[in-house]
C-alpha cells in the first residue's frame, strides 16, 4: 500500500474488524512517512480527537475517537462490490459429491460433526440469489456498487437489504445500489457513516423503500429529514444511539413528506418534551413513538392552544419519568393512546408505588389497551378505576379544586361509577366476593413445562379466582382444585398470544406476593406442571 496513492478523505476502512472513516491522510510532525487519521465507529478503539502534539490534523463526531495507523497496517480492508460480498455470502460453490458429507456444527467450537446427505443440491438452492427476497450483508464489507446493471439483473426480487456495519462512504453509493433493486422495501444501514448527497437521487430510487433503519449512523435531525424527502412510500424508520438531543426541523417543508407511521428513537439524549412534540405533530399519520432510554423526565401539560396528537403507542421505558402528573399530561397530550410501555421507569421502580402504579395508570389513561406488553381487559380497567377512585377519596385536600387539579380524571370517574365527588370517604356499594372472581382455563402436566404439543395437554378445566390474590395463594388454590398429591410443588404456566407458554413468577420466588392479576386475565390458558 506503500506505493499506493494515499485513499481520500471520506473512505470507509475495516482493520482487524474494527471499523472506521479516514479523517486524514498525509504527514504528522514529527515522524516520518505517511499516516491514516481515522475516526473508529467505536469510541472506546479511539486515543484521541485528531489532535498530535498541540496540532489538529481532523475533528471525531464522537469525542477521543480518532488514532493514526499506518496506510501499510496488516489486516486493514477497503472492501468490496454489493456483489462480491453478496455472492462470497451466499454463494458456495458445488463439490462434486452426490453422497454425504461431514459439517462441523459452529455451535461446537469444533468438536461436534455431523453427517449432512445431497449437500450440492442445498447449495444449488441457496446459490440461485435471482430468487432471494432478503438478504443480510451485514460485516461483510459492502464498500461500493457494482457496474450499472449488473445489481438488478440478479437481485431484482429483492425486498430488503441489510447493509448494517458495511463500508460505504456516502449516501450515492447507497443510491446507485437502491437504484438496481425496484423492489427494495425494507433498507437497514444501522452503525454507519455516511456522507450526505452530493446530488438528488433519481425520482425511483427509493419509490417503494417502506421501512429505513439509520442506528448508529451518527444522522442529525435535520439529515434524516432530507433523506426521507426522497422515501414517498415511507413509513418507518430507526434513529436509535445517534446521541440525538434536538429535533430541530428550521425550514423542512413537511408537505414533502409526512407518511411516517412509526419513529424509533430510542438510546438518545432527548429531554424535552414540548420539543419532541411540536417536530413529530407535522407527521400526521404517526402512531407509534419509541423514546425508550432518553433522558427526558417530564411531560408538561400542554397549553390550551396545543393540538392534540394522534399517536396510540408510546415507549417511554428507561426514561426519567417520575411523576403522576406526566401521566396525567400524557391523556391531554394523547387522547387515542392505546399501547404504553413503562418498565424501568422510577414511576415504576418506585417501592412505594410497586402494588398500585399499574391500576393507578390505567385509571388516568382512559383510551389504554395495552401496558408494558399486557392487555388491560375491560374488568381490569373497571376494578383499576374503582380502586383509583378509592385512594383518592382516602386522601386529603383543601378543597374540590385542589383534588381535581392534582387528579384531573377524579370528576369523570365519579360520574363514570356514580360514586361520591365530595372528596369524603363514600359510602361503598355491597360487592360480594364471588362478583369478583374470574374464571381461568387450568390443565395439570407431570413435567417441568408445558409438552410442545398442545394435544398432549390434559383437557382444561375451569377454576375462579381473585385477580388481587398473590401468586402464592393461587398457585396453592390450583393444586388444590385439580386433587394434586398432598405436599405437591408446581409450576405454573401460561399461554401467550402466539401459542408459547410463558413461566409465570421469578424462579427465586421474590415475586410470589405479587397479585395473579400481573400475569393473568380472564379466560387465561394456563397449564400447572408439577415437580418431580
Amino acid at each position: 500500500m506503500t506505493n499506493n496513492p494515499l485513499p481520500v478523505v471520506g473512505t470507509r476502512i475495516s482493520l482487524a474488524g474494527s471499523l472506521g472513516t479516514i479523517r486524514y491522510a498525509g504527514p504528522v510532525s514529527g515522524t516520518r512517512g505517511e499516516w491514516l487519521g481515522v475516526e473508529w465507529d467505536d469510541a472506546v478503539r479511539g486515543k484521541h480527537d485528531g489532535v498530535k502534539d498541540g496540532q489538529r490534523y481532523f475533528e471525531c463526531l464522537v469525542p477521543n475517537s480518532g488514532s493514526f495507523i499506518r496506510p501499510s497496517a496488516p489486516q486493514l480492508d477497503y472492501g468490496r462490490s454489493f456483489l462480491h460480498a453478496l455472492v462470497n455470502k451466499y454463494v458456495e460453490l458445488p463439490q462434486g459429491s452426490t453422497g454425504s458429507e461431514y459439517v462441523t456444527l459452529g455451535s461446537s467450537n469444533g468438536a461436534i460433526q455431523v453427517e449432512a446427505v445431497n449437500l450440492d443440491k442445498i447449495r444449488g438452492k441457496f446459490s440461485d440469489i435471482e430468487r432471494l427476497r432478503e438478504i443480510s450483508l451485514d460485516r461483510e464489507g459492502v464498500a461500493y456498487q457494482d457496474e450499472p446493471g449488473a445489481i438488478r439483473g440478479r437481485c431484482s426480487n429483492l425486498r430488503g437489504v441489510d447493509l448494517s456495519y458495511s463500508l460505504i462512504p456516502c449516501w450515492d453509493v447507497i443510491s446507485l445500489i437502491a437504484e438496481e433493486l425496484p423492489s427494495l422495501e425494507r433498507l437497514a444501514l444501522n452503525n454507519n457513516r455516511f456522507r450526505s448527497f452530493t446530488k438528488p437521487p433519481g425520482l425511483n430510487t427509493f419509490a417503494k423503500l417502506e421501512e429505513l433503519q439509520l442506528s448508529g449512523t451518527m444522522t442529525s435531525w435535520q439529515e434524516m429529514l432530507s433523506i426521507i424527502s426522497h422515501m414517498p412510500r415511507l413509513r418507518h424508520i430507526e434513529m436509535g444511539y445517534n446521541r440525538l438531543n434536538t429535533l430541530t426541523s428550521d425550514g423542512y417543508q413537511w408537505s414533502t413528506h409526512c407518511g411516517l407511521e412509526l419513529v424509533n428513537l430510542d438510546n438518545n439524549r432527548l429531554n424535552e418534551w414540548l420539543e419532541i412534540a411540536r417536530a413529530l405533530r407535522p407527521m400526521e399519520r404517526l402512531e407509534k413513538l419509541i423514546l425508550a432510554e432518553n433522558t427526558l423526565s417530564k411531560i408538561p401539560m400542554p397549553a390550551s392552544t396545543e393540538i392534540p396528537l394522534h399517536w396510540k403507542y408510546l415507549s417511554l421505558v428507561s426514561t426519567g419519568v417520575h411523576q403522576w402528573s406526566s401521566i396525567d399530561a400524557l391523556a391531554q397530550w394523547c387522547p387515542r393512546l392505546e399501547g404504553l410501555s413503562l418498565f424501568g421507569t422510577p414511576l415504576v421502580e418506585d417501592p412505594e408505588n410497586n402494588r398500585v402504579w399499574r391500576q393507578v395508570v390505567i385509571a388516568r389513561l382512559p383510551e389504554l389497551r395495552v401496558l408494558d406488553g399486557a392487555t388491560v381487559s375491560d374488568r381490569q380497567r373497571t376494578d383499576a378505576e374503582l380502586f383509583y377512585i378509592s385512594m383518592v377519596a382516602r386522601m386529603e385536600y383543601p378543597s374540590d379544586e385542589a383534588r381535581n387539579l392534582a387528579h384531573p380524571r377524579w370528576t369523570a370517574l365519579c360520574q363514570l361509577h356514580e360514586t361520591a365527588t365530595d372528596g369524603r370517604p363514600f359510602p361503598v356499594k355491597e360487592d360480594k366476593l364471588s362478583s369478583r372472581l374470574i374464571p381461568i382455563k387450568v390443565s395439570l402436566v407431570h413435567a417441568s413445562q408445558p409438552p410442545e404439543n398442545s394435544e398432549s395437554i390434559p383437557e382444561a378445566q375451569v377454576v375462579r379466582i381473585l385477580p388481587t390474590a398473590p401468586l402464592r395463594t393461587v398457585r396453592m388454590k390450583l393444586l388444590k382444585s385439580l386433587k394434586a398429591p398432598r405436599g405437591a410443588r408446581a409450576d405454573v404456566w401460561v399461554r401467550m398470544l402466539g401459542g408459547a407458554y410463558s413461566r409465570i413468577g421469578e424462579p427465586d420466588g421474590s415475586d410470589e406476593g405479587r397479585e395473579i392479576a400481573w400475569w393473568l386475565d380472564e379466560e387465561s390458558e394456563v397449564v400447572l406442571c408439577l415437580q418431580s
